[in-house]
């Protein structure tokens, strides 16, 4: 079975909302093995195929998404998991050591994917259309380098408060 909860997040304008909201997702369900989805439902508990966190901006809005695969009788664990380490963000910041961690791991994946030619010219072109310039390495590392863990925090309690979350269970 696959299962999707899903949350408004920033738009594409909300600067720096949506840097800190990208690295966010990166933190809970990025491309790394040691996200912390993937480590405590996949590599821990052995109760996922797959898990990823997911970042769409739109012009007005935003879409942060948890995406999930899992035998039946292991969705419930799986989903009051996900909703206690949602909750661990909003309650608890990050220390230094450990965002700085994170924002090496994202730098990291970013400058693997400029080596593409193509998704480069296309992140230049989107950047051009939507602000009108587009940002050099160094002023998208200090951008990143200038999220803290309070703003980690707070984007955590905007983002999963259990209201505002949406799912979709595929049976």
């Amino acid at each position: 079975m696959n299962a999707v909860l899903g949350c408004k997040a920033p738009s594409l304008y909300e600067m720096p909302d949506r840097l800190v909201c990208a690295m966010l997702a990166n933190i809970l369900g990025g491309p790394a093995s040691n996200s912390l989805l993937n480590k405590e439902l996949r590599e821990k508990r052995g109760w996922v195929y797959g898990i990823e966190c997911s970042y769409t901006q739109y012009a007005d809005s935003g879409i942060l998404a948890i995406t999930f695969g899992c035998d039946k009788p292991n969705l419930d664990a799986c989903l009051e998991a996900i909703r206690k380490i949602l909750s661990h963000l909003q309650e608890t910041p990050f220390t230094e050591h450990q965002i700085k961690a994170y924002r090496k791991q994202l730098l990291g994946q970013l400058a693997i994917g400029s080596e593409s030619g193509e998704a480069q010219c296309l992140s230049m072109g989107k950047s051009l259309l939507s602000w009108g310039e587009i940002l050099t390495p160094a002023q998208t590392r200090a951008q990143i380098e200038a999220i803290t863990p309070e703003a980690l925090q707070a984007m955590a309690r905007r983002l999963f408060v259990p209201d505002n979350l949406s799912s979709l269970i595929y049976l």
